[in-house]
């Protein structure tokens, strides 16, 4: 349900909003997203990187990037990701995927009066973690549902699609053990990996293909990185996306998916349950809790979920066998994800922003 707030009071507020306009991160879209639909409300200036508020100011948006590099503090500060003004009141969005939040978290934390997490499951880990509940507030990510829409999906074989980084978190080897134990070479079904990972050197996703070890991969298709409009083709190209993760902050590319009307397979625990449902998409069972380790971030705190790979397997074959299943649930998935778009975000976001203002 859409709020409609008085002239007079959007025009009274002036927000900040710190993160980054450019790469093909879920920072940055998040970032232009929600600070883009927070424009159409109040006064937005975006705080970012000198260099790249500079390049940015050659895109579409050009207002509130301007405003950003030579106005003074605003009433508010929202934070993506960066630092605020020391004297300002501000808000920062945490997500932390596992039970135990590790020092350096704790001390972001630390860093603003106000908390955002997108859903309600980061809100309870936020407070399991001894965060005040008057400081937690859930302000839910979004998607452009304009740009990531249906497409017209070309005949061929049955395609799985994969979007995210390969890391522990997103138990791509799971998926890999699944899809290739599943499914025969010989049948029409398709895998297709898009899981660089930038923020490792010299990643390679054949390597890490390679380095599982399965047999079974001639129907396994690798994504490099890509612009914003390929990727669109990608969900756009795609019968069923599935991403068994052990835990989300909040999962765009997910929610991307839904909004092409692509249901997802996806785990029954964290962020995503706030969207997806037996209704619109697929709910893996979670096996059991594991503890969560990952050398390239640095997480050895807590646990998460370990899917399970039998269910995820069944899952599979269940929306490859059930056509007309599948088309149902991607209907609906799109009607959620009209639900979830960046303009409820903003509203959901100003209403916060009121009440901690109003404090």
């Amino acid at each position: 349900m859409s709020v409609h707030f008085p002239k007079k009071l959007m025009q009274k507020i002036d927000v900040d909003v710190f993160g980054f306009t450019s790469g093909n991160t879920g920072w940055a879209t998040h970032s232009t997203g929600f600070s883009s639909a927070l424009n159409e409300l109040i006064t937005v200036n975006f705080r970012t990187d000198r260099r790249a508020a500079v390049r940015g100011l050659l895109g579409p948006d050009r207002l509130p990037l301007f405003r950003g590099l030579f106005k003074a503090p605003g009433d508010f500060g929202v934070i993506v990701q960066g630092m605020p003004f020391p004297s300002q009141p501000s808000a920062r969005w945490i997500v932390w995927e596992t039970t135990i939040m590790p020092e350096a978290q704790r001390q972001l934390c630390s860093t603003t009066q106000f908390l955002w997490t997108p859903s309600e499951w980061g809100r309870n880990n936020l407070m399991a973690n001894g965060i005040e509940a008057d400081r937690v507030s859930v302000v839910p990510e979004g998607v452009d549902i304009n740009f990531f829409r249906p497409g017209n999906r070309k005949p061929g074989r049955f395609r799985f699609l994969m979007v995210g980084k390969w890391e522990n978190r997103k138990f791509c080897e799971g998926l890999l053990q699944a899809f290739t134990e599943e499914f025969k070479s010989t049948e029409t079904v398709e895998l297709c990996l898009h899981a660089h990972n930038p923020y490792v050197a010299d990643f390679s996703l054949k390597t890490k293909v390679q380095e599982a070890g399965f047999q079974n991969v001639g129907n396994i298709i690798l994504s490099g990185p890509c612009n914003r409009e390929v990727l669109r083709e990608l969900y756009q190209s795609a019968d069923c996306f599935v991403m068994p993760t052990r835990a989300e902050g909040w999962g765009l590319p997910i929610l991307e998916s839904m909004a092409c009307g692509v249901p997802a397979i996806t785990t029954r625990y964290s962020a995503q349950v706030d969207y997806v449902n037996d209704q619109n998409g697929y709910l893996i069972n979670v096996g059991r809790m594991v503890e969560a380790h990952d050398d390239d971030f640095q997480i050895h705190t807590g646990l998460w979920a370990e899917p399970d790979i039998a269910h995820l397997r069944h899952l599979m074959r269940t929306a490859f066998e059930d056509r007309c299943q599948l088309s149902e649930k991607g209907l609906k998935a799109r009607q959620t994800a009209e639900q979830f778009t960046w303009q409820h975000s903003a509203t959901v976001a100003l209403q916060a922003i009121n009440r901690h203002l109003s404090k």
